[in-house]
């Protein structure tokens, strides 16, 4: 399901290569562009304006090594990010819903007419300038019946509500496991860190038996007044 939902939004950015993008880079990091391209069919060149139009939307990222075997030229690697793919696709459903609610407005507190020839429609205020007559075909306008159109953007309003809850637990999904990945990372530096400590505390601990050993040694070998005196 998730996978579906994030080429929507990628080929609406970058059309009909989205699809093949998303394939190549879903759940993969760091994938090398030209492996891209080789399997886009597609130049170097033109494989990177499509991963520079996703990249400027956020939709992927990349990490760049220079390449000794190419002239020292750098070599892009990308990976896609798939929470903000999603968090982008239910930016534009909202958008899409919006627009759809103000319609459903109109069509529920205008009147509309259309020429039956044409197939043409007017709001009121257009079929008030024509007089109610069709400027392409002189046929009186006749009232439109609204109650198919309200039908038609209810439904359409309601598979968008129902796309956008699935956007939304796919998310949920996605932030739990970078709660967890980010849990995972503080205990492991945690750990780290307290290794390092551990060391520093040994390491000092050798110094100071060390530099009291050191100090023993030397007050053995030094002779003491009362020695001096009896000589």
């Amino acid at each position: 399901m998730q996978i579906d939902l994030i080429k929507e939004i990628v080929s609406n950015v970058i059309g009909k290569s989205g699809e093949q993008i998303v394939n190549i880079l879903y759940k993969k990091k760091n994938i090398n562009e030209f492996l891209i391209a080789k399997k886009l069919s597609l130049t170097i060149n033109q494989t990177r304006n499509l991963l520079y139009r996703l990249s400027d939307k956020g939709l992927v990222h990349f990490i760049r090594k220079k390449d000794s075997k190419k002239g020292g030229w750098y070599t892009y690697f990308w990976t896609l990010n798939e929470k903000k793919s999603l968090e982008l696709l239910k930016e534009q459903k909202n958008i899409k819903i919006s627009s759809l609610e103000s319609e459903l407005q109109k069509r529920k507190q205008e009147r509309f007419y259309y020429c039956p020839a044409s197939n043409l429609e007017y709001n009121e205020e257009e079929a008030l300038e024509n007089n109610f007559i069709s400027p392409e075909t002189g046929e009186v306008l006749q009232l439109k019946n609204n109650k198919d159109e309200v039908s038609k953007l209810e439904i359409e309003i309601t598979k968008l509500k129902i796309l956008i809850e699935e956007v939304s637990q796919e998310l949920e999904q996605l932030e739990k496991k970078d709660m967890k990945e980010k849990e995972r990372k503080m205990v492991v530096e945690a750990k780290k860190k307290e290794i390092e400590r551990k060391t520093k505390r040994e390491k000092l601990k050798r110094l100071k038996k060390k530099e009291l050993k050191k100090n023993t040694s030397k007050a053995k070998k030094k002779p003491s007044k009362k020695s001096k005196k009896r000589k």
